[in-house]
């Protein structure tokens, strides 16, 4: 072999030791920078283990950027809901409110409220008159007025009233449907013989209906119930509404006026007055309470319409002229009552009569309070 060849076989070996020298000594010294092998296994872990270590005191969520809508899916374009706002019905047209002036009805007498129980509260010719101007509040004539009595079944006309209010209020609707609980089947007395098989066939209008026109009390109690949810929790709300309204000597313990209680509903012939122009201020009043004949509709159990009469005979029987209202009352203890309404020239009064003996002296009685007032407003 030459001697060039193998000086330059010498010289490329020496240069391959050289390089594979400083490629050992490079793998050590990064081998040395590595984290010791208990740290290693810290920061890796199985993705299903659980960190137990509580987070640092400092810790801060990073904040996200959401996905900008219209990279998410199409863009929905939002659509108002239209809603139809439920009309309060309109006042009638010069009905008076109470008014603190002496000779007209007042709201701010002392509290008379009692809780006795009377054996009966019957006088002669009756337990107490009034008659007022509707569109005044001024009281045309009274004679006993702030004695007790029982009311009977014009304590319908605070039921009535409540139940006005809450439509009005849109809590309750006419065309609601009525539930009947056979406490309300139960409700002895005058009726339109509510069955618990019926419960959801009758509405609120029906049953307004069946407790104005022909005095229904199971139809008070139903009303009652749906209204407040129970019979109780009504007559709460009406003893409620009597304190507002002024009527200082009246306390409820039914919905209907029938004497189921220890103590009967008890009031004035004053309070009375109150309510009735109370009520008279809501047009479906004068709807309801001026009906002469109305039925109530059939259904599975009923294969006939049941005929709704107005007990009051200034409105149907008898009529006298131009009265549209109210209500009637009777039991045993309280007599017969009625507070009644007419219109005539343009002038309107309400008439109030309580624990009167018979029906026919009742009648006659109230037909000669209006004539009188009528005759002294020509």
């Amino acid at each position: 072999m030459k001697k060039s060849n193998v000086t330059f076989i010498a010289a490329l070996l020496i240069g391959l030791h050289v390089l594979v020298f400083f490629a050992m000594l490079g793998s050590k010294n990064r081998k040395n920078e590595r984290p010791p092998a208990t740290a290693r296994a810290a920061t890796v872990r199985p993705e299903a283990e659980t960190i137990s270590t509580p987070l640092p005191s400092k810790f801060e969520i990073p904040e996200l950027e959401l996905a900008k809508p219209e990279l998410i899916g199409p863009k929905v374009e939002l659509v108002p809901v239209e809603t139809t706002a439920m009309p309060a019905s309109k006042p009638m047209p010069n009905i008076a409110s109470t008014r603190n002036i002496e000779g007209y009805l007042r709201s701010d007498r002392p509290n008379r409220r009692t809780s006795k129980s009377y054996s009966s509260l019957v006088g002669d010719p009756y337990q107490g008159a009034i008659v007022v101007d509707a569109q005044t509040g001024k009281i045309l004539y009274e004679n006993r007025a702030s004695v007790y009595a029982y009311p009977a079944s014009v304590t319908k006309l605070m039921t009535m009233l409540i139940t006005l209010e809450q439509i009005d209020k849109g809590v309750i609707h006419l065309t609601d449907q009525v539930e009947i609980t056979e406490e309300i089947a139960g409700i002895g007395g005058s009726g339109v013989y509510l069955d618990v098989r019926e419960s959801g066939a009758f509405t609120v209008e029906e049953m307004l209906q069946a407790m104005m026109i022909h005095s229904a009390n199971d139809a008070a109690a139903a009303l009652a119930a749906h209204v407040a949810g129970s019979i109780d929790g009504f007559v709460d709300m009406m003893n409620q509404r009597a304190r507002e309204l002024g009527m200082n000597s009246t306390t409820y313990h039914t919905p209907h006026g029938l004497p189921i209680t220890e103590q009967p509903d008890i009031s004035t012939a004053y309070d009375i007055a109150i309510l009735s122009l109370a009520a008279l201020r809501n047009p479906a009043t004068l709807e309801l309470t001026g009906t002469k004949l109305a039925w109530l509709p059939t259904n599975e159990l009923r294969k006939e319409k049941f005929m709704l009469a107005n007990r009051n005979v200034l409105v149907g029987k008898d009529p006298y002229p131009g009265c549209d209202g109210l209500k009637t009352g009777y039991h045993s203890k309280g007599g017969f009552s009625l507070t009644a309404t007419a219109e005539q020239d343009g002038k309107r009064v309400v008439a109030v009569i309580l624990g009167v003996a018979d029906r026919d002296s009742r009648t006659n009685t109230i037909k000669k309070l209006l004539d009188k007032v009528f005759e002294a407003l020509k």
